[in-house]
């Protein structure tokens, strides 16, 4: 597995984009991991997901808000029985099953949801997730049902950022304070990476 990570800082005159290797130094990076995070992928599978999910603040009880717009609450449920997250509540949001069961419907750990059409609906069903769960991170996978990094407009990337905003404003708070965007790198190589108003990007990438 390969994994780096990229950090953005601007000042008042010029904008550099600074590179950092960090994979001696992930498990400190994900000890005390907080703010917006993208973390790209190459279609692994969900296992290793977990794996990365598994190292996140470790000695700490949290619940887990996992907002899925590409595999169902079975799917995952199934791959967590057999590789269990410890010291982790997890709650899902399925999208992918939402039009099989009212929207409210909880059954164990899940809630279903029809799939947003965009990224002001997602808004909602976030909203929707921290009413129910009140949770300490969250996550969406995948951004990839929103926007192509591999060849993304102006106003893609406009309308995206102001997500993002909308996220760190109105979203995050003391208690929710990790909030991780997945995106499937699947649909080409990212030609734009969305540095701006991201606090890390992380690459899982499988090597064959």
């Amino acid at each position: 597995m390969n994994v780096e990570d990229i950090e953005y800082k601007k000042n008042t005159q010029n904008s550099i984009n600074y590179w950092k290797e960090i994979e001696e130094e992930l498990p400190n990076e994900l000890q005390n991991l907080n703010g917006i995070i993208l973390l790209t992928y190459n279609s692994v599978e969900f296992t290793h997901i977990i794996n990365f999910l598994q190292n996140i603040r470790k000695g700490e009880f949290l619940t887990v808000l996992y907002i899925s717009l590409v595999r169902s609450y079975n799917y995952i449920k199934s791959a967590l029985d057999l590789k269990p997250l410890n010291q982790k509540k997890i709650m899902f949001i399925d999208c992918v099953s939402g039009y099989a069961f009212p929207i409210d419907e909880q059954i164990d750990e899940a809630f279903y949801h029809k799939p947003p059409l965009n990224l002001d609906e997602m808004k909602e069903i976030i909203q929707f997730g921290i009413d129910k769960t009140n949770p300490d991170i969250i996550i969406i996978d995948s951004l990839s049902q929103f926007i192509n990094f591999s060849k993304t407009t102006s106003g893609e990337l406009s309308q995206f950022y102001e997500f993002l905003k909308n996220i760190k404003e109105n979203t995050i708070s003391i208690t929710q304070n990790t909030f991780i965007l997945l995106y499937d790198t699947k649909l080409g190589a990212i030609q734009c990476l969305p540095k701006k108003n991201m606090d890390s990007i992380f690459k899982i990438e499988i090597s064959k």
